[in-house]
């Protein structure tokens, strides 16, 4: 859990603001006093060598959210499985490498850009209250997106997107999820 936590506070996100704070933006999902629950899962995993070791992950109550009123898009497009079997084709036919690779984190990378979240703090945290913020009467205000939000695969898909375009990379027509 600490390393689970660690890693949240390191990647910046959420910052914890106490309840009854007025934040000014022009949608808010949520007002402060109704911040979304969250909860820890945990899972046992068996490493290669026979070991155990024990994950915890910190995810928020997305199912408390109401669709259009505390979001509104979630839709992400996917990849059509011809582009796939066309790049593999090529890749046969020229000899090119073909790598697969997994992203550690990355739908918690986009940034929340419209509207504020507001989520409880978690349980078993005793040490946030003993730090220089937080106390009873705070909340976590996401600046990131948090597993299971519903609107995280869209958020995920308009931060790489934005990205791609903006280092010259070009959406084909025929799939948005190739880039050219």
């Amino acid at each position: 859990m600490h390393q689970e936590w660690q890693a949240l506070v390191e990647n910046h996100t959420f910052d914890i603001v106490e309840k009854g704070n007025t934040v000014h933006t022009p949608i808010i999902y949520r007002t402060v006093e109704e911040p979304i629950g969250c909860k820890w899962i945990y899972k046992r995993k068996i490493n290669p060598d026979g070991s155990t070791r024990y994950k915890a992950r910190l995810v928020i109550k997305g199912y408390e959210r109401k669709e259009g009123i505390d979001y509104d898009e979630t839709y992400a497009p996917l990849s059509k499985m011809a582009t796939f079997r066309l790049i593999l084709a090529l890749a046969a036919e020229y000899g090119w490498d073909v790598d697969h690779m997994d992203v550690v984190m990355a739908f918690l990378n986009p940034r929340i850009v419209r509207g504020n979240i507001y989520m409880e703090l978690p349980l078993g945290i005793d040490w946030l209250t003993s730090s220089r913020s937080g106390s009873s009467g705070s909340v976590l205000i996401l600046r990131k997106a948090l597993y299971r939000l519903k609107q995280m695969p869209r958020l995920w898909y308009e931060d790489i997107d934005r990205y791609l375009q903006s280092i010259g990379f070009r959406q084909s027509a025929d799939d948005r999820n190739l880039y050219l």
